[in-house]
């Protein structure tokens, strides 16, 4: 007897063990329902389901596979050709700013440096060891943009330094006394 015949036989066996088990055979499948017509002027009435696809960009978020944990040397750009001005000779932290003027077409301040001198600057002017430029000029405060260059990595990318004026006990006390609404005269004047 060949294999395919014993497989056969087994299967009629099978088959036969089953349907002598006394189990009715399963019923019919009932026949699929017919799709329902839909009429043209339904089909104009439902607005299309926006479908959305999502597309990866990688700007703005970080290398995964950067080590995060490495050493990066930052180093600040020089500008080629470009004479330091005297301002340059210190970095800002070393700075002192005494005073601005706004509220003009062209606002200024004045920056004295650790030997006490005072200078003046301008909007676009440069200051600090790092090529910092004078962007801002406001009531309190100037805004320095120095730009960075990340070796690791070989991205420029700029970062902002405010420098802001220092004021003593007695100019807090005095600004104190101007928004409680006093008059800031003599004690002698104050007393007449």
């Amino acid at each position: 007897m060949s294999r395919s015949m014993k497989l056969g036989a087994a299967f009629a066996a099978m088959l036969a063990g089953g349907l002598a088990c006394g189990e009715p055979p399963p019923p019919p499948r009932p026949p699929p329902a017919p799709k329902p017509v839909v009429a043209a002027a339904d089909e104009t009435e439902k607005p299309a389901e926006p479908t959305s696809i999502y597309v990866y960009s990688p700007v703005g978020k970080r290398d995964p596979f950067q080590n995060v944990f490495a050493v990066k040397e930052v180093t600040p750009v020089k500008i080629p050709g470009g004479k330091p001005t005297p301002l340059q000779r210190w970095p800002i932290d070393k700075l002192r700013l005494s005073l601005t003027v706004t509220g003009t077409a062209s606002p200024m301040a004045m920056v004295e440096d650790p030997d006490g001198r005072g200078w003046s600057v301008y909007l676009g002017s440069f200051i600090g060891q790092n090529w910092g430029k004078v962007t801002s000029i406001q009531r309190d405060q100037i805004i320095i943009t120095e730009t960075i260059t990340d070796h690791a990595t070989g991205r420029v990318y700029p970062q902002t330094v405010p420098l802001k004026v220092v004021q003593d006990a007695a100019d807090m006390a005095s600004e104190q006394q101007l928004r409680d609404g006093e008059s800031l005269g003599t004690a002698a004047s104050r007393g007449k």
